[in-house]
């Protein structure tokens, strides 16, 4: 039996549990190699963590990548910068675009601060690899079953989602 009443927020508190989604478009002038984008993307992904730990997170829950391009499918996640990160997948020949899919769930701050950390992460790395972040749009929570498109037909609706919004 719970000590706890209907009535309680449970995880949903200021130091519950909060989330951010992005996905964007990113490309280089110069072409990607799978090894390139698998170490540019752990370090978004520890960076987005380290950014939430300085913003007062108490713990990393998980942050997670998908990144689509016309050669392949990697994905990249952390449970925390002293984790390090992992990244998977199989690029079968250099890119210059890369859609990606970031998801952030941590506990300890507000979303808007959880925003402010993967987007400012998102950015930061983009810039030191010499990437431009040419779209982004607030995505939703992803997971391994809501990728059942082709490769092409997803890479298709990302770019879809990002051009309706001309704003960024």
């Amino acid at each position: 039996m719970s000590n706890f009443s209907d009535e309680s927020p449970g995880c949903y508190t200021e130091h519950g549990v909060s989330g951010y989604g992005v996905a964007a478009k990113i490309s280089r002038s110069e072409p990607m190699t799978e090894d390139f984008v698998k170490s540019m993307a752990e370090s978004m992904m520890l960076t987005i963590a380290g950014k939430c730990m300085e913003l007062g997170a108490k713990c990393i829950g998980h942050i997670k990548s998908h990144l689509r391009t016309e050669a392949g499918t990697i994905k990249a996640d952390t449970i925390g910068v002293g984790h390090g990160s992992y990244s998977s997948g199989r690029l079968e020949h250099p890119v210059r675009d890369v859609f990606i899919a970031i998801n952030s769930i941590v506990q300890g701050i507000p979303e808007d601060a959880v925003k402010a950390a993967t987007l400012e992460g998102m950015h930061d790395v983009a810039g030191q690899n010499g990437l431009f972040v040419v779209k982004e749009k607030e995505h939703t929570y992803f997971d391994e079953f809501d990728f059942t498109a082709s490769k092409q037909d997803y890479i298709k609706q990302l770019s879809e989602q990002l051009d309706m919004d001309q704003d960024r």
